[in-house]
């Protein structure tokens, strides 16, 4: 019985939501809270189909891929290949790509364990693959910058990220590899208590984005915000100056280690680093 490669996807997307959220203000500059939409779990690399929700076959029953665990799509996670090897393209400037190594350390205390371990620049770029899941096809967890986003990835303009996974053909609930592809075509990412939009390009906090997007790269799917209303899994997300998501919740926490357990219990206090107003 020939098996099949299980693929996933999530991708940040934004909307125009002044009708129903409003503008937030920082520091005298318009900032939205966006929805942050996954598109897919459990979907093959032949056919390319992108599902509705995560873990869902597209026609509403769970797919091979699918766990039925609350917000966890691959109960196993990358805890049968160890630490992470991830590299960073080279485009992506060393600001934001220690934005990035701050959001895996969050997971790595929550865990109390090392997760990721940073190889160094990949020289191929977003603008380098052809198509959405043309990365998986080498042997690199790459973080891309697509300054061609569109034409890269064929998405829209108003999508901030993607994270594209493939599960082991033995074991749909292990990892085996993955991507993060960031829309730099159309955002700027940079650490947003600091730095500014310009002209139309909203800033985005890299490391309030990331911490969701590794959510999904370590096995975690969208929580809503009536489950645990401050996990940074929630399937939204505040962008624009002086905006940022940066702390895990308890949920977020309970969620990770229900995958990776728990390494050093000296090493950290998890809850220290989760946001104390989740218990008010």
């Amino acid at each position: 019985m020939s098996h099949t490669r299980i693929v996933g996807i999530y991708s940040a997307l934004t909307m125009t939501m002044a009708a129903s959220l409003g503008g937030y203000v920082a520091c005298g500059a318009p900032s939205y809270r966006v929805p942050v939409h996954g598109e897919a779990g459990g979907s093959s690399v032949s056919s390319g189909r992108e599902a509705g929700s995560p873990g869902s076959s597209g026609d509403g029953s769970m797919s091979q891929g699918a766990t039925s665990l609350l917000g966890v799509h691959s109960q196993d996670g990358w805890s049968k290949t160890g630490p992470i090897n991830f590299y960073t393209s080279s485009d992506m400037p060393q600001a934001t790509v220690q934005q990035l190594r701050l959001a895996m350390e969050t997971w790595e205390k929550a865990v109390g364990k090392k997760l990721f371990v940073y190889m160094g620049e990949e020289q191929r770029k977003g603008a380098d693959f052809s198509s959405l899941y043309a990365p998986l096809n080498d042997n690199v967890n790459g973080h891309y910058f697509d300054f061609s986003w569109s034409l890269a990835t064929g998405k829209s303009t108003s999508v901030l990220a993607t994270t594209i996974w493939e599960n082991s053909p033995n074991d749909p609930q292990s990892i085996v590899k993955a991507d993060i592809r960031y829309n730099a075509e159309s955002y700027i990412f940079g650490d947003a208590l600091r730095e500014f939009g310009r002209g139309s390009r909203i800033i985005v906090d890299l490391e309030s984005l990331s911490l969701h997007e590794l959510g999904h790269l370590l096995g975690l799917s969208h929580v809503s915000t009536d489950e645990d209303r401050y996990s940074v899994m929630n399937p939204s997300l505040f962008i624009g100056e002086g905006m940022s998501t940066r702390n895990l919740s308890r949920g977020d926490i309970d969620r990770i280690r229900s995958i990776y357990g728990v390494g050093d219990a000296n090493a950290v206090d998890a809850l220290e680093i989760a946001d104390d107003s989740s218990s008010q």
